[in-house]
């Protein structure tokens, strides 16, 4: 999760050229903003981690209602929700005859 900002030196340690980078981040509201799922989706990757570190349960979250949820709330308030800031790297090597 928290690799993006070292993409650049690690293509680089890997004999790649720096790599071009680029960093997106999902923001919206209303009922049909991706968002919801977005963020749903990633908490239930982290869940594993969450409940060996004590953070919550399974049971506290509510993954299968999770996205319903925040899609509800959003709503109720006349807000936005921010996805987390993914970022990219892509390089090519050059053809080296």
């Amino acid at each position: 999760m928290e690799l993006g900002l070292e993409l650049y030196p690690t293509f680089v340690a890997a004999g790649l050229p720096g790599p071009c980078l680029r960093m997106d981040a999902l923001i919206g509201g209303g009922p049909e903003c991706p968002g919801y799922h977005l963020v749903a989706e990633v908490v239930k990757s982290l869940l594993p981690a969450m409940e060996q570190l004590g953070i919550a349960t399974a049971a506290e979250l509510g993954i299968p209602t999770l996205a319903g949820r925040m899609r509800e709330e959003v709503i109720a308030a006349k807000g936005v929700a921010l996805s987390p800031a993914l970022v990219g790297a892509w390089s090519q090597k050059s053809d080296a005859r």
